[in-house]
């Protein structure tokens, strides 16, 4: 198996979770897990039916029919046909020039919350209030719904949008603090994630007075906080001014320039907080001193003298002071000095205590990123699973990174099983893996706007609301999301598929919401204006690669089956029958099945495998094997066969031999016998494409093999690569996993980043191999599906279009 799933399981993951916001959940994401009951293997029955499920699933009665279509998915591209049936005219669907070389990006596919770039989960790093009391927010983000945006943003009442002030362009394109003062004064400071060393890394701090931002400061390091506090710009981080280098992790910007704080710097690894609490300041952080006066961790200035509140070996991310006045800290340590507990702890005049058995993880102690007091109340974010002890304690209760302490008792503010998939990648950081950490926090800042609390972050929503980087707790204790909701996906579709009467597109794997709509990990169908679920949820404990949908709209999902005793998983064709998942015939134990498909006569075909590799055909009730090679079978495409013509198909896989002769990752079905295409091809074979001219197409994965094909095509006679730079792209990394031929065309998706900036998404046209109407930015595009109303890529998408006319396009893109 090559490693792009494995890699995709990592990326799309669910926040929500405090575990996973900790980084100990696993490989597999809460997409991929949840589900209904394991899949059902039941004796084979001589005329199964389909009924109606409540989701809308078509009804068929008697035999499957013979008008079943194979979806153009991750590696199965396209069984076209002739004929009449509802899918035959679904494969001979035609992909007009018009489209090919004018299609437009659907720019409908958004969520809801602020979304980006691809790769990095979007971010808010820092809420502030300016002087005419709009809310402000600023991280690393690229659009709000349809429109690109500075990654700073405001909202006045009526929903956000981008804050027209910052009137430069960021060299860096993240933010990471900002602080406003009554008089009009908004200071910005700029963050860059990289290099790995902290204090190798630029920045600049901003500040506008009434007109445009200019540069007053450029640093090394990170800032985290900063705050107006007696006419004076506080700045606190991991940094130091460049050409101040007397002034470490703690700085001060006034009248006269920089200084340090009054009394003398900061002795220590860093500041993490600052907040102004009545007429004093308070200091939070990782030090021994402030001001010339010993002060571990926690420190106030009123003005006039520093004020120690030593809480020593800790780092302290937050402080707040609730409705009775106590003050409290959050970050990283333990009161009670355990491995277990801790993260949160209150003053009580003389020393700090433990609060109710403070926060934990499975295996460690709880971290608090900010704290925040509404309605008197104190609520906590962070990396934690459970308050008021560790999991296993009867007296604690699961809080997934979000609680309030309340009435001397600890609530949850989610619930654990609301988790929300993402597109992108997430650190997935407690705020204890080093000291730039806490920038990668899932959740970063809490801040209190009248009866509701901003929730910013780098998730993809809470408590089953999703709202990409920022969301809202109300009144009623219930998270509601920010900006409206397109018909994006809150994970990464894995496989495409055309079917049904209306030659509708269909969508399986790593979805948790389209839109604003729960999906629960379910095939999802295109009714134009809306996503419509089909069927139940996946199978728990089933890891599904493919799908494929029939002329009635029925879907077949080629899975590798729950294991049992530890052993390697047999694999399955998944058939939704009576609104349940049933295996077809028996399992195959030689491994799970990576590709399924609708062959022109209206037969299923299922291959896959592990170390034995395999080729299945329907027969009555069962799956055939018919063909077996010694290495997986990755893909597997039809020739576009005349009704009553013998079916034609190629597979291809990490395979050197098919049916005892060599085969070199590719081997044809003539109809009759399985026979080799030449010498194959060099390199594993990804993704492979039957055209109508009777050419084959095949793509290789990028993985050191010397003179491999980045798409070759076998004329029947010899194998030659057509994405050369000439014709083809400029040098770079390709690895295509989905292929689709069409008339004259053969588009190819998957892992493709020339110099060009369009990326991913590439058409040969028969002489030219070129980017297909600018790409679509992704960690990689995974399938690919010709539908009546467009083309369609599933992947870890954020965008589509060229670099100069990207739109926001989450989970999934639409060539139209």
């Amino acid at each position: 198996m090559h490693l792009r799933p494995l890699l995709g399981m990592m990326m799309i993951s669910c926040t929500g979770l405090g575990l996973l916001a900790c980084g100990d959940d696993g490989d597999a994401s809460t997409t991929d897990s949840a589900g209904t009951d394991e899949p059902t293997t039941a004796a084979p029955t001589t005329e199964p039916t389909t009924t109606v499920p409540t989701t809308g699933t078509p009804t068929t009665d008697g035999e499957p029919t013979t008008g079943d279509s194979m979806g153009d998915s991750t590696s199965t591209t396209d069984g076209t046909s002739t004929g009449d049936e509802p899918a035959l005219a679904c494969h001979a669907l035609p992909l007009p020039a018009a489209l090919v070389e004018d299609g437009a990006w659907d720019d409908g596919l958004t969520i809801s919350g602020f979304a980006g770039y691809d790769g990095l989960t979007p971010s808010v790093h820092d809420f502030a209030r300016d002087a005419e009391g709009g809310l402000l927010a600023v991280g690393y983000f690229h659009y709000i719904g349809k429109e690109v945006v500075h990654p700073f943003a405001r909202d006045d009442g009526d929903g956000w949008v981008e804050d027209p002030s910052l009137g430069v362009e960021l060299e860096r394109p993240t933010l990471s603090a900002v602080a406003a003062d009554d008089g009009g004064r908004v200071a910005l400071a700029t963050f860059s994630a990289l290099p790995a060393d902290l204090m190798q890394r630029e920045g600049e701090i901003l500040l506008a007075d009434g007109g445009e931002f200019e540069t007053i400061g450029s640093f090394h390091g990170a800032v985290r906080s900063m705050a107006w506090y007696d006419g004076e710009l506080w700045v606190a981080g991991v940094f130091s001014i460049d050409g101040k280098p007397a002034m470490p992790h703690l700085a001060v910007w006034g009248d006269m320039g920089w200084h340090a704080p009054p009394g003398g710097s900061l002795t220590g690894t860093g500041a993490f907080e600052l907040t102004v609490d009545d007429d004093v300041l308070l200091v939070g952080g990782a030090f021994t001193g402030v001001g010339g006066v010993s002060a571990h961790s926690v420190a106030a200035w009123d003005g006039a003298d520093w004020t120690a509140f030593d809480l020593p070996n800790s780092t302290v991310f937050a402080l707040a002071r609730d409705g009775q006045g106590d003050l409290y800290a959050g970050g990283l340590f333990s009161i009670e000095n355990s491995v277990e507990t801790g993260g949160i702890a209150r003053w009580s005049g003389q020393s700090w205590q433990s609060v109710a058995g403070g926060l934990a993880n499975p295996t460690f102690r709880g971290v608090v990123s900010d704290l925040a007091v509404r309605s008197g109340e104190l609520h906590v974010a962070g990396c934690f699973t459970s308050a008021g002890g560790v999991p296993s304690d009867p007296a604690a209760i699961p809080a997934p990174g979000l609680a309030r302490w309340a009435g001397g008792a600890w609530e949850a503010l989610a619930d654990p099983a609301g988790g929300v998939g993402t597109a992108w990648f997430t650190p997935l950081k407690c705020g204890d893996e080093g000291p730039d950490a806490i920038w990668d926090a899932a959740y970063q800042r809490l801040f209190v706007d009248g009866d509701r609390l901003l929730l910013g972050g780098s998730f993809s929503g809470v408590d089953n609301v999703a709202s990409q980087s920022v969301i809202a707790l109300g009144a009623d204790d219930q998270w509601v999301a920010q900006g409206e909701p397109g018909r994006g996906f809150s994970g990464a579709s894995r496989s495409l598929a055309v079917g049904g009467p209306e030659c509708a597109v269909h969508v399986m794997g790593g979805v948790s919401h389209a839109g604003a709509l729960a999906v629960d990990n379910r095939v999802l169908r295109d009714d134009g204006d809306a996503w419509t679920p089909v069927g139940p949820p996946l199978p728990a404990g089933a890891y599904c690669w493919q799908l494929a949908v029939d002329g009635a709209g029925v879907p077949v999902l080629g899975c590798d089956l729950p294991s049992e005793n530890d052993l390697p998983p047999e694999g399955g064709a998944l058939r939704l029958v009576d609104d349940s998942w049933q295996v077809v015939g028996l399992p195959f134990a030689q491994g799970g099945v990576a590709a399924v498909g609708f062959d022109p006569a209206g037969a299923l075909w299922a291959a896959g495998g592990g170390g034995e590799g395999f080729v299945a055909r329907e027969d009555g009730d069962a799956l055939v094997v018919f063909g077996t090679s010694n290495g997986r079978v990755a893909s597997l495409a039809f020739r576009p066969t005349a009704e009553g013509e013998p079916v034609q198909a190629v597979v291809g896989g990490y395979f050197s031999e098919f049916a005892g002769a060599p085969a070199g990752g590719v081997a044809h079905w003539n109809g009759d016998a399985w026979e080799p295409l030449g010498d194959g091809i060099v390199g594993s074979v990804l993704a492979v494409a039957y055209a109508e001219d009777g050419a084959i197409y095949a793509s290789t994965a990028d993985d050191g093999t010397p003179n491999r094909p980045i798409l070759a095509r076998w004329d029947g006679a010899a194998w030659a690569d057509v994405a050369t730079p000439e014709p083809g792209p400029v040098d770079a990394g390709y690895a295509f996993y989905s292929l689709l031929a069409r008339g004259q065309y053969v588009v190819a998706s998957g892992f493709a980043w020339p110099d060009s900036g369009q990326r991913n998404l590439f058409v040969y046209d028969g002489a030219t191999f070129a980017s297909l109407r600018g790409g679509a930015t992704a960690i990689y595009v995974e399938s690919t599906a010709l539908a009546k109303n467009g083309l369609w890529f599933g992947g870890t998408i954020a965008e589509a279009g060229p670099p100069e006319a990207r739109v926001s396009s989450v989970g999934i893109a639409h060539l139209r």
